[in-house]
C-alpha cells in the first residue's frame, strides 16, 4: 500500500489509532489484554489486528503482537504529518533504523522541504571533515562512533575563533591512537563528550546554522556512513540541532 494510502486508512479508524498506540515495538500484547485496554471489544480488536498485520505495521509473535518499525515510526508521527503524500523518506526508513530516534524527536522526521540524498564513500565523508570546519563562521558540531583524525594545522584559523564539538563513542577510549587524537584536539579548545556507542543512534555534523547532513543505522544496525540526507531547510537543521543537543546532554565531557 502506497504511503498516502497506508496514512489514510490509518487515521479514517479511531479503533485502529487506538490499538496503535497501545502497542509498543518491543512488548508482546495479547488481543484480550489490547481490548481490555482499548476499550475494544474483542471481536473488533481482533478483526483490526489482522488488518493492522497485513498492513505490516503490526507483527504476531506467537499470541502476542508488537509494532513493526513501520508501525513504530507511523503512529509517532500520525498526529504530526497532516500530509503523507509524494513523501521522499520510505525507502530510507526502510533501509534504516530511524525507530532509535527518541520519540518526542522523531515525530518531525521527514517534513523537511529542501533536502536531498546524498551516496559517498565513507572515506570521502571524513576526508571532507576539513572543507567543513573551515566553511563556518559561527560553529561546528559533529557525530561519530569513531575520532576524527584531523591533522589541525589544516583548520588552525578556526581553532579558538568559533565552537568546535565532537560527540563519539567511549569504545574510542579503547584505542590509543584515537585518545592521543582526542588529547591533542581538548588542548586546541575543541570540545568533546563521550557517550555509549548503543546511545548513538545519528551519525552526521552541522555547519553553522545553514547546512547539516546525517545518516543512521542501518538494517544490521551498522553505521551508514555512505548514505545521507543533506540540505539547508530551516526545519531540517533545527531537527538535527535537536539530536545533537539531546546526545552532547547525554555525554560525559572527555578530560585528559
Amino acid at each position: 500500500m502506497m504511503a498516502m494510502k497506508l496514512y489514510g486508512y490509518l487515521v479514517s479508524s479511531k479503533n485502529r489509532i487506538k490499538i496503535m498506540k497501545t502497542l509498543s515495538i518491543d512488548n508482546l500484547m495479547k488481543s484480550k489484554e489490547i481490548s481490555k485496554k482499548t476499550g475494544l471489544s474483542w471481536q473488533t480488536a481482533s478483526a483490526e489486528l489482522n488488518n493492522l498485520l497485513k498492513l505490516k505495521v503490526v507483527n504476531k509473535v506467537g499470541t502476542g503482537y508488537v509494532l513493526t518499525e513501520k508501525g513504530f515510526f507511523l503512529i509517532t508521527r500520525i498526529s504530526s504529518l497532516p500530509s503523507f503524500d509524494k513523501w521522499a523518506f520510505e525507502s530510507f526508513v526502510h533501509d534504516h533504523q530511524i525507530h532509535r530516534i527518541p520519540p518526542m524527536i522523531l515525530k518531525d522526521f521527514g517534513i523537511w522541504k529542501n533536502v536531498d540524498f546524498m551516496a559517498m564513500h565513507a572515506t570521502d565523508f571524513l576526508a571532507k571533515e576539513k572543507d567543513a570546519i573551515m566553511s563556518c563562521n559561527i560553529q561546528y558540531r559533529a557525530i561519530n562512533p569513531n575520532v576524527t583524525k584531523i591533522d589541525l594545522s589544516l583548520i588552525e584559523d578556526k581553532l579558538g575563533k568559533i565552537p568546535i564539538k565532537f560527540i563519539y563513542s567511549k569504545q574510542a577510549l579503547e584505542d590509543t591512537e584515537s585518545r592521543a587524537y582526542m588529547d591533542e584536539q581538548i588542548e586546541n579548545g575543541i570540545s568533546i563528550k563521550l557517550i555509549d556507542a548503543d546511545q548513538m543512534y545519528m551519525i552526521g555534523r552541522l555547519l553553522d546554522l545553514k547546512e547539516a547532513n546525517v545518516s543512521f543505522r542501518n538494517r544490521s544496525g551498522e553505521f551508514d556512513f555512505s548514505n545521507y540526507i543533506v540540505g539547508n531547510d530551516e526545519e531540517f537543521i533545527f531537527w538535527c540541532r535537536r539530536n545533537f543537543h539531546y546526545l552532547w546532554e547525554l555525554g560525559t565531557p572527555y578530560e585528559k
